[in-house]
Formats: C-alpha cells, structure tokens, sequence
C-alpha cells in the first residue's frame, strides 16, 4: 500500500566521521508504520534550531502533485526528530531558509514553512515551471529557484517571482550557491529527455553575477558530473554527482577529486559550519549521512 511499509529499526552509526541513518524498508517490524526516507531530495542545516531538514519525494523518484512528498527533521547529531515534520506536499526538492522560515521548492510553487510551527505558511507560484529543482538566499533576501528542464533561473523578492534569467547555456541549472556576489550553478547537462533525465553531455559548473547576469564557467568549464547539489567551504567546493554517486571536491579552478564513491543517485547536499559536517541524502537508497569533513584529513 503506497505511503505505508513496515520499516527498519530506525539505525544510526558512526564509522570514521560518517553517520548513516536509514530508512528503508524490511519485515523487522510487524507493525506498519511510516516511511521514514522515500527518494530523499535534498538536506538542509538551520543553525537556530540546530535541525537538519530532508525533503522526500514520495513513492519513489516520482514527480507527481499527488500531496505525497514530505520534509522530515534530524537533530544536530543526526537523530530523528520527525519523520513527517511536514508532509502532504507533493515532491519537495531544494531547501533554503532565512530565520524562522524554511524555503521547500515543491512542483510549481515555494512552499514557505514556518519553523517554529512546522505549517506551511504560504506558497509563491513558479509561473511556468518545467522541473524547479534547487533554491539559494542571497544576502539582501531574494531567492534564486532553478529550473532544470527549461534552463531557467526563477528570482523571489518578497512575495513576487519572476523569471530572473533562461538561456541554454545554463546546461540544465541544478544545485546552487550564493557565493558572494555570484550565483554559483552545477549543472546537470543539456536535457534530451525529461522523462529519463537522459543529457547530451555532463554538466559543469557557472558562475552568473547577480548583478549583471553575466555567466562565465568556473574553470575551463569542461563536461564533469550530472550535478545535484553544491555548497561552499572554505575556498573549496562540494558538489554531489547523482549519476555517478559521488562526492566530488572542487577547487576555484574547477578542478574536480572524488571525495567518495559507491553511491546511487546521491542528491542535493546541505552543510552546517560550525560542525564542518555535509549532509548527503541518497535518493535510491533512502539514507541520509553526515560526513564530518575532518575525519577526511585522517
């Protein structure tokens, strides 16, 4: 039955910096109870309340406004708060959030979603939107949404959208990152098809000024991942490839390392500061892990 399985004893563990939650399926468990994780999107760190938030897609990789995506809430340690912290959205991607609010991308719309409360406190429409994927804060409060399908860039100030910049060469806009004055963009690659997210070639990543809207490549702006996500640490970036299920780091001139591998569909990354730990959702595998960067210097 769809939205109800018997599920795992909820597990956590930490092995050399790297704490695994699951939330998978399994006949442990003879009562039914709630998924926890289901195509988890993407993680997002809110230094106030000290939570990580997870958007779910709902019934698999599914896209569908079927009210059955939700968000759900870890503690610092990566403790499960609420599995359903908020749900009957429809399939919730990118997060973001300016104080009290957390800003939820959900098929067409901005789902503005009061912390303290955890209601959804209003929805901003997305005119026209094919597939909106990630959202990033600039300093001054506007919001910058991206849309994959339609190599498009939607800007929210206040309660008002607007389409802020479309051009193919976005190469199909996926994670993003204010950096400054620049909006930072990792591509997925030219879509041929939106079914299948089939893509000419990898995607790479751009640089677009907020101010000019000029976009130049970071780097020689070669082919190098299907990208979901990217966050910024230090001088350094972070970027999930969620073909390939890998952790690259990137340096400011775009060149890319593996940091891990040996993931399916790993998707858009979230990064708390002051612990110095990424938060990495895998979509297929329904598991959320917290990689503490300084286990990587071991």
């Amino acid at each position: 039955m769809r939205g109800v399985m018997e599920t795992r004893q909820k597990a956590a563990w930490l092995l050399g910096g790297w704490l695994f939650l699951m939330g998978a399926a399994t006949q442990a468990n003879p009562l039914p109870a709630p998924v926890i994780l289901d195509a988890p999107a993407s993680a997002h760190w809110h230094a106030a309340s000290r939570s990580w938030f997870v958007s779910n897609l709902g019934g698999g990789l599914s896209f569908d406004t079927d009210g059955y995506g939700w968000i759900s809430r870890f503690d610092e340690n990566g403790r499960l708060l609420a599995s359903r912290w908020v749900e009957f959205l429809h399939a919730p991607t990118g997060l973001t959030s300016i104080g009290d609010t957390l800003y939820a991308v959900d098929r067409g719309v901005l789902a503005l979603i009061d912390i303290p409360t955890a209601r959804v406190r209003s929805r901003i429409d997305l005119p026209g939107a094919g597939i909106p994927n990630d959202v990033a804060a600039a300093p001054n409060g506007d919001l910058y949404v991206s849309d994959t399908a339609l190599n498009r860039i939607y800007r929210v100030s206040g309660n008002r959208s607007e389409v802020w910049l479309e051009t193919d060469a976005l190469q199909g806009p996926s994670g993003l990152w204010v950096d400054g004055e620049e909006l930072i963009v990792a591509t997925w690659g030219p879509m041929t098809d939106i079914v299948t997210f089939a893509a000419e070639h990898p995607g790479t990543l751009l640089k677009v000024n907020l101010k000019t809207k000029e976009l130049r490549p970071l780097g020689e702006g070669r082919p190098i991942a299907n990208f979901a996500g990217i966050v910024k640490v230090d001088d350094v970036y972070y970027a999930t490839d969620w073909s390939g299920g890998q952790l690259l780091k990137l340096d400011p001139q775009g060149k890319a390392t593996a940091v891990m591998r040996g993931f399916f569909q790993l998707a858009d990354l979230g990064y708390s500061p002051a612990m110095r730990t990424l938060g990495l959702p895998v979509m297929r595998d329904n598991r959320f892990i917290l990689l503490h960067l300084d286990a990587l210097r071991r």
